[in-house]
């Protein structure tokens, strides 16, 4: 099962490193990745293709602090409507315990806990990702930071911590953690861990509506399977420009076993092959007008090996052929405009 997370998680990367001057569709394109990849923050990517474009990122910029610095830019938001449930929360330690409870729902690899000893709270927020064996210093840091604007925007005020644990070798220049972190900073761990005074799991989340709260809840609970559909139509569509659409990887977006979300679909007289055709024709339809892309371009990005392929399985979805079909909508689009 493959981790996948937010393309939220990569707010800001080109405008990051078009502050070194460096061009985010090149980077992109060196990955093989379409220029809009990034573009649409609910769309799920592979976590390895984040780390990889954290690592190119620092690369291409010179910056060895840059998953750092890309923090600034994520927020609560990076959680989705996990991170619209911790805000209708009383108070920081039951925020902080829901986005621990909730987070493997919703982001895969990512392990998240809270320990109270004594006078402190340590709040432990890392990616585990399977089959890495080389640590990856942008993506722990990034992963911290994000871990950091969390916990300050429920706090609503300022928070000092103790310590800051990360994972890795302390990197030559710390000045950078120290400047955006405001802690003691501790390498060398196994974990990503922000360590603060105990008591502030009492304070109170400004807003909090526990009515809300009930309500966000319930619809999440609703939201894993009453649209199963749609919601595997999205997966599909977010793996087909990475080549990654199977049974599998579906289901581990899903965080279910590929014959449960068989018989989900079954249940719903409707089969995996389907919807990966729907979903194929959903996206060939969006590249042919809404970019200049030629048709074999368009069958490749959406899983076909040849154009004959995706005409083939057009004519019988769409009545008619790509070319066709691009040309009389096109024109439609024209006279529209």
């Amino acid at each position: 099962m493959q981790p996948m997370v937010r393309a939220a998680a990569l707010t800001g990367y080109s405008a990051l490193l078009a502050e070194y001057r460096v061009d985010g569709e090149r980077v992109l394109a060196d990955l093989g990745l379409p220029v809009d990849y990034l573009d649409r923050p609910d769309r799920l990517i592979p976590v390895t293709t984040k780390i990889d474009l954290l690592e190119l990122g620092a690369m291409a910029s010179g910056c060895q602090h840059f998953g750092l610095l890309l923090g600034r830019h994520q927020n609560i938001s990076m959680l989705g409507m996990v991170g619209l449930l911790i805000q209708q929360c009383a108070t920081m330690r039951e925020a902080l315990t829901t986005v621990a409870e909730e987070i493997g729902r919703h982001v895969q690899g990512l392990d998240v806990r809270l320990e109270e000893a004594g006078d402190q709270a340590v709040y432990h927020f890392t990616y585990r990702v399977p089959g890495q064996t080389l640590l990856s210093r942008q993506h722990n840091d990034n992963t911290l930071m994000g871990a950091f604007n969390i916990i300050t925007f429920l706090y609503g005020e300022p928070l000092t911590f103790r310590a800051a644990y990360l994972v890795g070798d302390a990197p030559r220049d710390i000045e950078p953690y120290t400047r955006l972190l405001h802690t003691a900073l501790r390498f060398h761990h196994d974990d990503n861990a922000l360590v603060f005074d105990r008591a502030c799991l009492d304070h109170s989340i400004a807003g909090g509506s526990p009515a809300l709260r009930r309500l966000i809840n319930s619809l999440m609970r609703h939201h894993q399977w009453g649209d199963i559909e749609d919601k595997v139509l999205w997966i599909i569509s977010n793996l087909l420009p990475l080549d990654q659409v199977t049974l599998d990887a579906v289901a581990g977006a899903l965080a279910v076993p590929p014959r449960t979300l068989q018989d989900r679909l079954a249940h719903r007289g409707l089969s995996f092959q389907q919807l990966l055709d729907r979903g194929r024709m959903n996206s060939a339809r969006t590249y042919m007008l809404d970019t200049d892309l030629s048709l074999s371009e368009i069958a490749e990005l959406v899983g076909y090996s040849q154009l004959s392929a995706l005409t083939r399985s057009f004519k019988r979805v769409m009545g008619e052929s790509p070319a066709q079909w691009r040309r009389k909508h096109k024109t439609e689009s024209a006279n529209i405009a």
